[in-house]
């Protein structure tokens, strides 16, 4: 199960031996490790260069989590936050995450998916009335241990806590939570969507809101619900609800668990002193989010962050990470009413994304992107309306200048000067990511559309031409279920075409420039 230790790794630590790998993060590296006695434990070194301001928080941390009932997470059983090589050390979990579980023998199945739901809702629970929340719940930091599932990964602080998802990374794309992707910081609802999620995935055998590059996985998560078929009833229904884009209408984790066991006193209830509802007040049925896009002066987003972004690794050694208080978690408090029905959520996406787009942009220092004209479904998730706003009449994308094509007429084709087979590299300059990539574009003169590809994550789909004026095309990107849809605009520079692609909810931008192939 463990790696070989490297040349450079410590052989002892604290009056612990230490006995190889268990895995490598943004955090520092986890190591299987033995007690005088032989007991097996997980070791985990945090990075050094953490400065005195992140120690403190750490201890004081490390403090709550001795709170968090260990039966159901990895028990803290010392730390070293003062030293050169500051570590914490855990209870050590004999056994695969359910990432690890599923990939190797397929989804869950009866009681074994039914023990895992309660298990790791009693550990979320658990884990709220300690005051903290988890941040980065996924399948790779749920561990099926022998006595049943643990959840891991909690509670330690990290340095670069004040980075926003702007500037660094964004923790485990397929689990945020529609307010995370949105600038606001993690709630005790953003676990309960993750806790959703997460058993989607172990009844399917795939993430909730399917595969493709984090751009496309980000932008779903916002405007999708993911099929829930594979999960059976009644658990299906508590899931839905889980998943809602609406942190109040979420449960709270303990009236999830009283659910899931049967002894709820009625319809689950959301806990309205999280700290995910705004002290205003709970949402009313017509809301579409009981909060607002964060603004730049709102403060850091915050975020888990995981060894295997995608397969969480560093889960399957019973580590821990950062974790925030909750207000009020031990106090009771007053009620929200929950939406009626998840539906009502995605109807007033497009609402809500038209003041998203402006706040998202001033987040990231750049422009704000003009909202665009609604864009088609992707198949295999049900989606609600997106935005749509009047085409603009500035100057083309990319400070060019010039006529924008978005206010000529469509031309019968694609002019002959555009004519060939194009490459480039494109970056964000707005949104949430750092990924950049190579993409190819083929354009026939006089045809009503392209073909457009990212060789790196085998997406394709289809640029239809809208709008052009003299140096400028407009394109309707779509077809492609496994990136994101908007629109590409393409402005004559010379012998090579300014790229920029923006997507119905202002969330991302990518600019870059194409050269033809010769």
């Amino acid at each position: 199960m463990a790696a070989p230790l490297e040349p450079d790794d410590p052989r002892t630590l604290g009056g612990f031996r230490l006995g190889g790998r268990l895995g490598e993060g943004g955090q520092g590296v986890v190591y299987l490790g033995y007690t005088p006695d032989g007991a097996p434990v997980a070791v985990k070194v945090l990075k050094t260069g953490l400065d005195p301001a992140v120690r403190a928080r750490l201890t004081r941390e490390l403090d709550v989590l001795r709170g968090v009932a260990p039966f159901c997470t990895a028990r803290v059983i010392t730390a070293m936050v003062d030293g050169r090589e500051p570590y914490v050390v855990s209870e050590f979990v004999d056994g695969p995450s359910l990432q690890q579980r599923v990939t190797a023998s397929g989804p869950l199945r009866g009681g074994e998916l039914e023990r895992l739901a309660v298990g790791t809702a009693t550990a979320l629970a658990a884990i709220h009335g300690a005051g903290i929340v988890h941040r980065d719940f996924k399948p790779g930091n749920v561990l099926l241990g022998p006595d049943g599932p643990r959840v891991v990964d909690f509670g330690i602080a990290r340095q670069g806590e004040s980075e926003t998802m702007t500037t660094g990374p964004v923790g485990t794309p397929a689990y945020l939570a529609p307010e995370q992707i949105a600038g606001h910081p993690a709630g005790p609802a953003s676990d309960v969507f993750a806790w959703g999620a997460t058993i989607v995935f172990a009844a399917s055998g795939r993430a909730a809101f399917g595969a493709g590059n984090v751009a496309a996985v980000l932008h779903r998560i916002m405007t999708t619900f993911p099929d829930l078929t594979p999960v059976p009833p009644p658990l299906r229904t508590l899931v839905e609800r889980c998943l809602a884009k609406d942190p109040a209408a979420r449960p709270a984790a303990r009236d999830l668990l009283l659910e899931l066991v049967g002894t709820a006193p009625g319809p689950v209830r959301t806990d309205a002193t999280a700290s995910d509802v705004p002290p205003d007040g709970p949402a009313r049925p017509h809301d579409p989010y009981p909060w607002t896009p964060a603004s730049p002066s709102a403060g850091p987003a915050n975020r888990g962050h995981g060894t295997d972004r995608e397969h969480g690794t560093d889960g399957a050694h019973g580590g821990h990470r950062a974790a925030d208080t909750v207000p009020g978690a031990r106090r009771s408090g007053s009620r929200a009413r929950v939406l009626a029905g998840a539906g009502a959520a995605v109807a007033a996406l497009g609402i809500t994304a038209a003041l998203l787009v402006p706040r998202l942009a001033a987040m990231s220092g750049g422009p704000s992107p003009t909202p665009l004209a609604s864009a088609p479904a992707q198949s295999t998730y049900a989606t609600g309306p997106t935005p749509t706003a009047p085409a603009t009449t500035d100057a083309e994308p990319g400070g060019t200048g010039g006529t924008d094509p978005a206010t000529a007429s469509a031309p019968a084709g694609i002019p002959q000067a555009f004519e060939g087979k194009w490459r480039g590299h494109i970056a964000p300059t707005v949104g949430l990511l750092t990924s950049e990539y190579d993409i190819e574009i083929e354009l026939k003169s006089g045809k009503p559309s392209g073909r457009w590809k990212e060789p790196a994550n085998s997406c394709e789909g289809t640029l239809r031409l809208t709008a052009a004026s003299g140096s400028a095309l407009r394109f309707r990107l779509e077809d492609v279920p496994q990136c994101v849809p908007g629109d590409v605009v393409l402005t004559r520079e010379g012998d090579a075409l300014a790229y920029r692609h923006t997507d119905d909810l202002g969330l991302f931008a990518y600019e870059g420039t194409l050269t033809r192939d010769s």
